[in-house]
């Protein structure tokens, strides 16, 4: 949806009406591109790692998934991986 409003730009940033904000529902930040035709406003994307986290919490609580307790394996010494890498590259 793209709507063409008049911005202000001052020293202290770029002024949008808070309705067409309101829009968006809960947007706590944005990002703004200067093109050469437009000044750009957007809701700002959450990095990949909060989104995984939110998706994982939302699936745990609809019961899709769970975390199961297991004792990660023991970890192989420097020395006999690169042994066991050059026997496997025979």
């Amino acid at each position: 949806m793209t709507t063409v409003i008049e911005a202000k730009v001052t020293s202290q940033g770029v002024l949008i009406p808070r309705p067409l904000l309101a829009a968006w529902g809960e947007v706590k930040e944005v990002e703004i591109e200067q093109h050469s035709d437009a000044i750009i406003v957007k809701p700002k994307s959450a990095p990949a790692r909060e989104l995984r986290a939110e998706i994982v919490r939302e699936m745990k609580a609809a019961g899709l998934i769970e975390e199961l307790p297991w004792t990660p394996p023991p970890t192989a010494p420097a020395e006999e991986r690169a042994r066991l890498a050059t026997k496997a590259s025979r």
